[in-house]
């Protein structure tokens, strides 16, 4: 029976062991997992540094002054090129311009507002005549003959009714 407990105690003694060996790898996982994010912080500081270091050289290297008088410049001889190109245009519609241009130019204007169907011709409507300021009067009784038949004066007055209210 000696032997048998030997042997059994042999056996919880290597059942422990193995936990042990278990929960001892586990631990080098972890620090080696730690070390592993360690090493990666460590990357991301060096490349943050590297790169405020090229920032710092790129900001030297610039030169707010001469680029804001480069601009000053650009837009300055962008302008004239500007004038340079109305003017041009002036001068060529001048010399090309032909009697009857004013009278061709006029009859398309009226054609294409014909088209969509806007008319300068047509009565525009006069305002109502009413008491002087400060008297207080209907819209309805001031509405001259023209405005009384016209649908939208109605619906702007039925809508100027509403807000009153």
């Amino acid at each position: 029976m000696g032997a048998v407990k030997r042997l059994a105690k042999d056996l919880v003694r290597s059942r422990q062991y193995v936990s042990k060996f278990i929960e001892m790898r586990s631990h080098l996982q972890g620090v080696g997992l730690r070390l592993q994010t360690m090493k990666s912080h460590q990357a991301m500081a060096e490349a943050m540094r590297s790169t405020a270091q090229a920032m710092a050289k790129m900001n030297k290297a610039v030169n707010i002054q001469a680029i804001t008088k480069m601009v000053c410049e650009f837009d300055k001889e962008n302008m004239k090129n500007e004038m340079m190109q109305e003017m041009m245009g002036d001068a060529i519609d001048d010399a090309l311009n032909q009697e009857g241009n004013e009278e061709e130019e006029e009859r398309i204007v009226s054609q294409v507002l014909d088209e969509i169907g806007v008319s300068f011709d047509s009565e525009i409507p006069t305002a109502p005549l009413g008491k002087k300021i400060g008297e207080t009067t209907s819209i309805h009784s001031a509405k001259p003959e023209a405005l009384a038949a016209d649908p939208a004066v109605d619906d702007l007055e039925a809508r100027l009714n509403n807000l009153k209210r």
